[in-house]
C-alpha cells in the first residue's frame, strides 16, 4: 500500500528550500489581455513565502509605471507617475482638471515624445513628454450652472456596473479606476491607472477629446475624494462624482460650495450622500 504520509513528510523536510513552480494561475488571464491593457502590466521574478510550502520562486504580474511630463504650448506643467495607457486623455484631462484650460480653448495638436531616462538599475525606463497645443484662447475658465436632476435609477444602474471596471486590479491589486457615464447610467469609457488622480484625468480628457459635454456626465471612481480630487471635477465642469470610497471634510465642503453631487461608499444597494441631496430624484 502506498505510504500517503511520505509525500507530506518530504514536503515538510524541504520546507525551507526554494522550489520552482509552474506559472501562476493568473498567467492565462495575462496572456489573453488586449494589447492596450497588456502594456500596463509586466512580469517580474519574485518569491512568495507560505507557512506550509516555504519559499517559492515564481513570476508575478505587476503594474507598469511611467514618468509623464506635461506641457501646454511648450510650457512645462508638471509630471506624474502613470500607467502607460490613455496618454492623450491623461494630458488633456490633467491640463483641464488643474484649471489650466480656458472655456473657448480648442485642442490644436497633441504630441507624445519618448526619451530614455538613464538611471542605473532601472530597466528600460523612459520619460514620456506629453505636449498639448491649443488655440482660440479666452480668459474665462470652464464654468457651468447646476440644473441637475439625477435619477436614483441612474445611480443604481451605475453601481451595478462598478465591480466590472477592475480588470488590471484583479490581476495586480495595484491600480485605481475611473469611469465616465451619461445621465442615464450608460458607461462611456473607463480607465485604470496606478494613480487615482490620473484615472480621473483620463476620463476628463476622454470627454474633451470626444466632444462630450462633461456637465451632462458622471465621474465614477474607486478612490477617495479629498479636496484635490473634487477640485478636478469642479475645474472640468462635472456635476456628479460617485466613488466606492469615502471623501474628506474639506472635499465635502468644496462639493457643497460648488453644488456638486458627491456620493461615497457606493455599493450595489446603498451609498452615502455627502453633498447634493436636493439634486437627486428618488422617484425615478
Amino acid at each position: 500500500m502506498e505510504n500517503t504520509n511520505s509525500k507530506g513528510s518530504n514536503s515538510n523536510e524541504n520546507n525551507k528550500n526554494i522550489h520552482k513552480t509552474n506559472k501562476i494561475s493568473r498567467m492565462d488571464r495575462y496572456n489573453t489581455l488586449d494589447e492596450d491593457i497588456k502594456d500596463t502590466v509586466t512580469l517580474r521574478d519574485a518569491y512568495s513565502w507560505d507557512e506550509e510550502k516555504g519559499l517559492i520562486n515564481k513570476s508575478d504580474i505587476v503594474v507598469v509605471e511611467q514618468i509623464c511630463e506635461f506641457y501646454k504650448n511648450d510650457e512645462y506643467r508638471g509630471k506624474v507617475l502613470a500607467s502607460p495607457n490613455g496618454l492623450k486623455e491623461l494630458l488633456v484631462g490633467h491640463i483641464i482638471s488643474e484649471g489650466n484650460f480656458k472655456k473657448d480653448e480648442k485642442i490644436k495638436e497633441i504630441k507624445i515624445i519618448e526619451e530614455n531616462d538613464e538611471v542605473e538599475g532601472l530597466k528600460d525606463r523612459k520619460i514620456i513628454k506629453l505636449k498639448l497645443y491649443t488655440e482660440n484662447n479666452d480668459l474665462n475658465k470652464i464654468k457651468t450652472e447646476n440644473n441637475l436632476n439625477l435619477k436614483l435609477s441612474t445611480i443604481k444602474k451605475i453601481m451595478v456596473q462598478m465591480p466590472t471596471m477592475s480588470n488590471i486590479w484583479e490581476l495586480t491589486g495595484g491600480v485605481h479606476w475611473a469611469g465616465l457615464f451619461d445621465m442615464d447610467g450608460n458607461k462611456l469609457t473607463y480607465y485604470e491607472d496606478i494613480g487615482r488622480h490620473n484615472a480621473i484625468d483620463k476620463v476628463i480628457g476622454y470627454a474633451k477629446i470626444n466632444g462630450l459635454d462633461i456637465a451632462n456626465c458622471i465621474i465614477v471612481s474607486s478612490g477617495r475624494q479629498p479636496t484635490a480630487m473634487v477640485k478636478k471635477a469642479v475645474n472640468a465642469g462635472c456635476k456628479v462624482i460617485i466613488t466606492k470610497s469615502p471623501s474628506t471634510n474639506h472635499g465635502i465642503d468644496l462639493a457643497n460650495k460648488e453644488k456638486i453631487v458627491l456620493l461615497g461608499f457606493a455599493r450595489i444597494n446603498r451609498f452615502m450622500i455627502y453633498s447634493g441631496l436636493d439634486y437627486i430624484n428618488f422617484e425615478e
